[in-house]
């Protein structure tokens, strides 16, 4: 990471990775999508209305693996989770135009303490942290990720009013990143965040990657590494469970 990008990072407890995939990366990945995960939003009765989902996308095709460790982003997970950093879950988001999100959740030491921002002696340490992949664009007014950037350093968090976090109120503190398909959003879990209702007529097109330190975990699986396709030495250590003792470094 650059100077400036560590300084973004601190200040807004999120940061857009620019052209991390390329056109043909993008095409490749929602076509395999469509293939796999085909969305039908035209039954209305629906409990998910016009939102999609669904887990482990990184086991649909050796594509989709290859984002576990794409070495566009894994500078930055080793900058900001540590070189033991380790797959945790994901999954996929898909929203139609009028999909509804979710309130505004997380923040600072949340979650039983898996949740956090630190900052010790020249390093950032961070918790649960989730790597947004997105195909689709998400531009001025579209909806769909939003956070309250310098959340996650909030000492009055408890503060906030809950019609603000039923997104029932609307402040200029709550705030919609722009990103262009094949941009990566990397943020926080202790980052005050949701989804708002998707504005667009294009389809959003989203695959969330979250990662840990490597002696943490929420979910309470685990990757098996023969689920995958033939994965090379870095991807079995980034998806390998939990642990302190003899952790080896997620990278070659």
């Amino acid at each position: 990471m650059t100077p400036e990008e560590k300084f973004v990072f601190d200040l807004q407890g999120y940061i857009v990775i620019k052209n991390v995939l390329t056109k043909e990366e993008i095409e490749k990945i929602n076509k395999i999508s469509d293939r796999i995960f085909p969305r039908d939003y035209s039954n209305k009765d629906s409990n998910m209305g016009g939102l999609r989902r669904t887990a482990n996308v990184s086991k649909w095709d050796p594509a989709c693996q290859r984002l576990i460790d794409h070495p566009k982003v894994t500078p930055y997970l080793k900058e900001l989770l540590g070189p033991t950093f380790r797959l945790d879950h994901d999954y996929c988001i898909f929203m139609s135009r009028g999909g509804q999100g979710g309130n505004l959740h997380g923040g600072p030491e949340t979650a039983n303490g898996c949740q956090f921002y630190k900052y010790h002696n020249g390093t950032m340490q961070n918790g649960l942290s989730v790597l947004t992949f997105f195909f689709a664009d998400a531009g001025p007014g579209d909806g769909g990720f939003i956070c309250v950037p310098g959340s996650h350093k909030s000492n009055f968090l408890s503060d906030m009013p809950a019609d603000v976090r039923e997104l029932k109120r609307v402040e200029p503190y709550v705030v919609q990143p722009v990103a262009k398909a094949g941009d990566a959003l990397f943020f926080t879990e202790a980052l005050v965040h949701g989804t708002t209702p998707w504005n667009a007529d294009h389809e959003r097109r989203t695959f969330l990657y979250k990662y840990s330190p490597g002696h943490i975990s929420w979910s309470r699986t685990y990757y098996k590494a023969e689920d995958y396709f033939n994965p090379t030495d870095q991807q079995q250590r980034i998806l390998s469970p939990p642990s302190v003792g003899g952790r080896q470094s997620s990278l070659d």
